[in-house]
């Protein structure tokens, strides 16, 4: 027991040397990941990349290794797939900044977006693209992490049609909301299922009685994501396993993706009135509860 006293003194007063013969230092000067301005974009580019730092502490880059922008790797039938950004030049950087000001941050308030609406890092590229080895697929934008990364920084892009700019907006709109939604900024409200049989699967096929039957139980259609043709998300006993899933996501295509004028076949029809009562909650509760306003999604087309 001595022993063990003396042990227990001996590296108590070890420690009271050597906290009075230590000098705690100036602690490391915590450096920021970018540093503002990056480059020789015009003045007025800078300073709205600097305003968006200043509002939201979210960099929105333009010069930047690719390494950081996206390096991805996945092996896949032995081969390696490399997920690749290219830079586009900084004589761009105003127009791409007003391409994703009017596809994009103009439909979130700014409050959404200072609560993580606006991710840490935003790229802007000439283009993105998938290097499978044999060759490339192209893409618009692409999620990584807690990064944006939205490509078409180049010369089309002031040259850019409406109905494609409209397509892009409807592409990256549903890529960021998917990502509200994984980072808990979103949610869905219980409301919208209340009233809906998601239990007893409808008849089939769809078409003829047994369509208007399931319009008028409050189902949308989809649209397919390689033709953007309308078509039935239920078509047998799997889609109807994920019945509430694909309910939502059909009513959100439509509200923001699609104009009055495309919506006026189910809001006009009496018969569809649980289609239209489903309609209403998904607006109000998004505008009500975090200030987007959904038809202005749907409605704007740049024409």
């Amino acid at each position: 027991m001595k022993k063990i006293l003396l042990a227990i003194a001996c590296l108590w007063a070890a420690c009271i040397s050597c906290s009075e013969d230590t000098k705690i230092g100036a602690p490391d000067e915590i450096l920021p990941d970018y540093v503002l301005p990056q480059g020789d974009a015009s003045k007025e580019a800078n300073d709205r990349i600097q305003q968006i730092f200043d509002t939201y502490t979210s960099y929105v880059l333009y010069n930047y290794t690719e390494k950081d922008a996206f390096w991805t790797q996945t092996a896949a039938g032995g081969g390696v797939q490399i997920y690749r950004a290219i830079m586009g030049e900084s004589r761009y950087v105003d127009a791409m900044l007003d391409y994703i000001q009017d596809i994009w941050l103009q439909f979130f308030p700014e409050e959404f977006l200072k609560k993580g609406g606006m991710p840490y890092r935003v790229f802007l590229a000439d283009s993105i693209y998938l290097d499978r080895g044999w060759g490339k697929t192209l893409y618009n934008y692409r999620v990584n992490g807690n990064a944006l990364i939205i490509g078409g920084m180049n010369k089309d892009l002031t040259a850019m049609d409406a109905v494609t700019k409209k397509t892009r907006k409807n592409e990256l709109l549903g890529a960021m909301w998917d990502y509200y939604i994984a980072q808990g900024l979103l949610n869905a409200p219980d409301e919208f299922y209340k009233d809906t049989d998601y239990e007893n699967a409808p008849a089939l096929p769809l078409a003829g009685e047994n369509l208007e039957a399931y319009r008028k139980r409050g189902f949308l259609p989809t649209f397919n994501s390689y033709s953007g043709a309308q078509e039935e998300w239920y078509w047998g006993d799997y889609p109807w396993t994920q019945a509430k899933e694909n309910d939502l996501k059909s009513f959100m295509l439509h509200l923001r993706n699609q104009t009055d004028e495309e919506v006026a076949w189910f809001l006009n029809n009496p018969e569809y009135e649980l289609i239209q009562k489903k309609w209403n909650i998904l607006i109000d509760y998004y505008k009500k509860e975090f200030g987007i306003d959904l038809r202005k999604m749907g409605n704007t087309t740049f024409e």
